[in-house]
């Protein structure tokens, strides 16, 4: 029994893992590279020169502000996550 709940487990985790990756996928396509600034000039009909950026981010993706309080935050997920993993068991 202990065994088809962990078959069970891992087939969620996966599902949910696919979910999660489509949907990043398709907010992706959706958008592009663009920034949140240029979505929005685009989207209300703003017009103007472009702005410069730094480093352009991975995949249209930049971090802006404070990265250690998105890396904070990516620990206490991962945190998180790893101890709901050991307490069920999954």
């Amino acid at each position: 029994m202990q065994q088809q709940n962990n078959r069970n487990g891992i087939i969620l985790f996966g599902a949910i893992a696919l979910l999660v990756l489509a949907t990043c996928l398709v907010a992706y396509i959706m958008t592009g590279n663009q920034g949140i600034e240029e979505r929005f000039a685009n989207a209300v009909g703003l017009t103007g020169e472009p702005e410069e950026e730094e480093g352009g981010g991975v995949l249209g993706f930049a971090l802006e502000g404070n990265h250690l309080s998105y890396l904070i935050i990516l620990v206490i997920l991962i945190l998180g996550t790893a101890l709901l993993y050991i307490k069920y068991k999954i």
